[in-house]
């Protein structure tokens, strides 16, 4: 999941090809961090274009004794929730009231078409705070205390938001498919 320290050390050298090749690394990753956490395909591409120029102006204060991945979805986690706090002050937009997913624009790397709908339509009800800490696990598979870092809070707290989550998606789940007792749902009682 990180990229070769060297291709960092070179990219925080300066060197355009290093940074280049990060950015090709990150941002198919970044993008979809975004995306599940806004729900709006445009404003991903927005938030994951601004993620690297902020990546690109900072990155001469990067340790290399960090995780890179870590600090850049912290980044991309900083922009998201900056966006939802701007659309509330203007009035359009309350955290629990998001639009609903852009099915076309859903990877067909996360399974069967028809799952990765239904999954997409829970997650989309489920309040950003708790979607994001379940796509970092479930979808990313960082650990507790690498989501801990990148939403800045603490490990307990990640470990109950996640907890809460899981919850939140099982019960959503049953609501939306009560006919469809899918393993998606069941895997969310496992880890819940």
């Amino acid at each position: 999941m990180e990229i070769e320290k060297s291709v960092l050390k070179k990219a925080i050298q300066g060197d355009e090809e290093a940074f280049t090749a990060l950015v090709e690394f990150y941002q198919e990753r970044v993008y979809w961090l975004a995306y599940h956490i806004l729900q709006d395909a445009e404003e991903a591409k927005d938030i994951a274009q601004e993620a690297f120029l902020r990546v690109y102006r900072s990155l001469h204060r990067f340790s290399l004794e960090q995780s890179f991945y870590t600090w850049l979805y912290q980044i991309v986690v900083n922009l998201c929730i900056d966006h939802f706090r701007r659309q509330k002050r203007k009035g359009t937009l309350s955290l629990e009231e998001l639009p609903e997913p852009e099915w076309e624009c859903l990877s067909p790397s996360l399974g069967e078409e028809e799952l990765t709908q239904k999954v997409e339509k829970v997650l989309a009800r489920i309040p950003p705070k708790y979607r994001i800490v379940l796509y970092l696990r479930d979808v990313e598979g960082l650990t507790s205390k690498e989501i801990s870092k990148i939403i800045g809070a603490s490990h307990t707290t990640t470990r109950w938001r996640l907890h809460q989550a899981r919850q939140m998606f099982r019960s959503e789940w049953e609501k939306l498919f009560p006919e469809d007792p899918s393993e998606v749902a069941k895997d969310q009682e496992t880890y819940g």
